[in-house]
């Protein structure tokens, strides 16, 4: 564990740099590392220092043994770090303690939804916002909100929750204080270009950039010496969105992306935090690797589409464009990069010939199952057993056409169910389940309030009189009452 004078320094905004801030904790932590050379350990991070300033990525309790008093760690009692040549015996217990950072615009909405189906068919708690789905505040500069979790009106009396999978940025100290020890830590990443136009697009960042995508593009790759003005180019729509998505969704500040040696850091930190980093243009193979992971079955991995724009609406990026927004989101890319490069040993040691068995299986298997649930992409917005997550037409949605029976039919609806539906039913059945009835009218239930209903205008003819309206037996008697006399 780190000495109180380094932990001081680093909550100190001096005149010290950077640089030699983390020098100073590298030397502690060389220390650390030599009484542990034959263990490999894994560490927090503690990623906002709070105050003003930005952060600085800075490992924390990476020389204290599992188990130890003190500070927790992130490390389990039995980690499943890596995977056998052999599937799993029958010994093999599913893991129910989970951490997902969803990260914006990596498939990370499809993953979500398949944690909260299973939570909900194992009756397992998850960390909900108390509207939205964001469990953090990063426009008004709040962190984590770990006092309002453990005093949400959907938290088990432990304050501990099993499941951690909406958006926030990564903050491992305060995300520890709401999930168990033994949790595994996962997260998805995606090919940076496409993850920043999929994000301009989604949210309609041409106002905000003041340019439409092409010419934000163009913009970027002027040459011959000529540097184009970009609005709002360094800083984040509604203070989360903006270049180098992925690394600040991990915890990196702005200021942080353009030192090399904070960014190398902070990857081999990441590494040592996550148990498993998927690839979303390699959702298959991430999905069979979660499974051995969790020991879950393929029905519990079974996934569908969430959030995906239509074929018609994407932007198909040439070389040049993906050059350019490579070089305006540099840091993800390395991000990218090494993990890309992990995932791959990661299927080598799981096997090639067992991964490709494993994923013409579960394609075989979602094949089956969408037969069966009769499912198919809807093409208008009238349908009545239509399910989406969209916002507008340009995102997927399904029908489904079943006659099962119920179980079925549930597990089809839920399946294409969209996740601010599935976090809508969990938050109900969280508040059904750790509240007494009596205690309802006592809170304040405006989560409750998802749906507005319309207001209906009465259409009148001219020269038609509306009817008039019927007086109450009870509003007469209070118009008698106040009659002067």
């Amino acid at each position: 564990m780190f000495s109180e004078a380094a932990v001081a320094a680093l909550g100190r905004r001096d005149a010290r740099s950077s640089q030699q801030i983390l020098q100073s904790v590298k030397d502690e932590l060389n220390g650390s590392r030599r009484e542990r050379a034959d263990s490999r350990q894994m560490g927090d991070l503690v990623t906002l220092c709070g105050g003003e300033g930005h952060s600085r990525w800075t490992p924390w309790g990476a020389g204290r043994k599992a188990g130890s008093p003190g500070k927790r760690n992130i490390q389990g009692a039995e980690e499943p770090r890596a995977w056998a040549a052999q599937p799993a015996g029958p010994t093999c217990r599913p893991r129910r303690h989970l951490v997902f950072l969803k990260t914006h615009k990596c498939g990370s909405s499809t993953l979500q939804s398949v944690f909260l189906r299973y939570a909900a068919a194992n009756n397992l708690s998850v960390a909900l916002p108390y509207s939205g789905v964001y469990l953090d505040a990063a426009g008004s500069g709040q962190s984590f909100r770990v006092k309002e979790l453990k005093e949400s009106p959907f938290a088990p009396p432990s304050g501990k929750y099993h499941l951690l999978v909406h958006h926030t940025r990564l903050n491992v100290r305060a995300m520890q204080q709401v999930t168990y020890n033994d949790s595994v830590w996962v997260t998805v990443l995606r090919e940076p270009s496409a993850v920043f136009e999929s994000m301009f697009h989604y949210y309609h960042l041409h106002k905000f950039f003041g340019a439409t995508f092409d010419h934000l593009v163009w913009k970027l790759g002027a040459h011959d010496g000529v540097k184009m003005w970009l609005k709002n180019a360094n800083t984040r729509y509604q203070g989360r969105l903006g270049r180098n998505q992925m690394s600040f969704d991990l915890g990196l500040d702005d200021l942080d992306t353009h030192m090399d040696t904070v960014l190398r850091d902070a990857i081999k930190i990441l590494d040592d935090t996550f148990h498993l980093v998927m690839i979303a243009e390699r959702m298959d193979e991430s999905l069979v690797l979660l499974k051995h992971l969790l020991c879950w079955g393929d029905e519990d991995v079974m996934a569908m589409a969430h959030n995906v724009r239509k074929d018609l609406y994407r932007s198909y990026l040439s070389e040049q464009t993906v050059a350019t927004l490579e070089h305006f989101n540099a840091a993800d890319v390395k991000l990218y990069s090494y993990f890309k490069e992990k995932f791959d040993k990661h299927v080598e040691a799981f096997g090639r010939g067992r991964m490709e068995g494993e994923v013409a299986n579960l394609r075989a298997k979602r094949d089956k199952m969408w037969k069966q649930c009769g499912l198919r992409e809807s093409r208008s917005s009238s349908s009545k057993h239509r399910q989406t997550s969209a916002k507008d037409h340009h995102v997927v949605a399904y029908q489904m056409h079943v006659n099962g029976s119920s179980r079925q039919r549930k597990y089809c609806q839920d399946l294409i169910r969209p996740t601010p539906e599935l976090t809508q039913m969990l938050r109900w059945k969280q508040y059904a389940r750790y509240h007494q009835r009596g205690a309802r009218s006592a809170l304040n239930l405006s989560w409750s309030q998802t749906f507005k209903r319309k207001k209906i205008k009465r259409k009148t003819r001219k020269g038609v009189a509306l009817p008039v309206r019927r007086i109450h037996r009870s509003d007469r008697r209070t118009a008698n009452r106040h009659r002067p006399q």
